[in-house]
């Protein structure tokens, strides 16, 4: 297998259908398409029909769900795509051609316009993106769009590279500063703000305020960490210069 697309999903019924049948032919032909679900609606009995790979983890959480399903894929590239619909599986393509000059491309909702977006959600980010972009460029991210997006594409030697820990939803924040930390390339390619099946209330970014604050202290934790280690490396430099001196 070239690709492995994985597609973490809950309660995505409503979406989960236009997210796969969305896919490029032309990427399926060379794809294992794996659904890792953690369900109450019919959203595994959808993507089983669709000719997906459907793997039920015994624990919750989107960090685990995207390790869980790694494991067990094959693919020589591998793609995380969002099964709510917002993320648009037709940019498949354009991503990969990027990856071959980075380690890790976003599909990042971004400031620019597209005859596809949804009013709604672009309202959405325009107001998430006020708090999240400058938190990320604070430690030093530098890539474009929103820094949380959940479409991305990477070698799978970078995702084994990031030995990534996170269970849950700072899944994609830890990546990013692993990147950081790695040195790692990453770039981004602009997407539409395409409307979220099920309505915006099922979304984490409106239900889920306890995560958003996770996210926070997870990057002022780092930044703080940083502060002090180059506080360090000038305090030994100190202490080697004032060594030489006093041989």
């Amino acid at each position: 297998m070239k690709y492995s697309i994985i597609i973490p999903t809950k309660d995505e019924e409503e979406g989960i259908a236009k997210v796969l049948c969305s896919i490029p032919e032309s990427i399926k032909k060379e794809s294992e398409i794996i659904v890792v679900d953690s369900s109450k609606d019919l959203t595994p009995k959808i993507a089983e029909c669709l000719n997906a790979k459907v793997l039920r983890p015994n624990k919750k959480g989107k960090g685990y769900a995207m390790k869980y399903a790694v494991k067990r894929s094959k693919g020589d590239i591998i793609i995380f795509l969002d099964g709510d619909g917002t993320d648009p599986a037709s940019y498949i393509p354009k991503l990969v051609k990027k990856l071959k000059n980075s380690d890790i491309v976003l599909g990042c909702r971004s400031y620019s316009y597209s005859k596809e977006d949804d009013p709604k959600m672009r309202t959405v980010f325009k107001i998430y993106s006020k708090f999240v972009i400058p938190t990320f460029k604070a430690i030093g991210w530098k890539v474009s769009g929103d820094p949380l997006a959940g479409f991305r594409v990477m070698k799978r030697q970078t995702w084994n590279k990031m030995n990534l820990k996170s269970n849950g939803f700072l899944i994609e924040t830890e990546m990013n500063i692993r990147a950081l930390e790695l040195g790692l390339k990453v770039t981004s390619l602009p997407i539409p703000h395409l409307k979220r099946a099920g309505g915006l209330g099922k979304s984490k970014l409106v239900s889920s305020p306890k995560d958003w604050v996770k996210i926070a202290k997870y990057v002022i934790k780092y930044a703080i960490n940083q502060k002090h280690k180059k506080l360090n490396d000038k305090l030994d430099k100190l202490n080697h210069i004032i060594g030489t001196f006093k041989k």
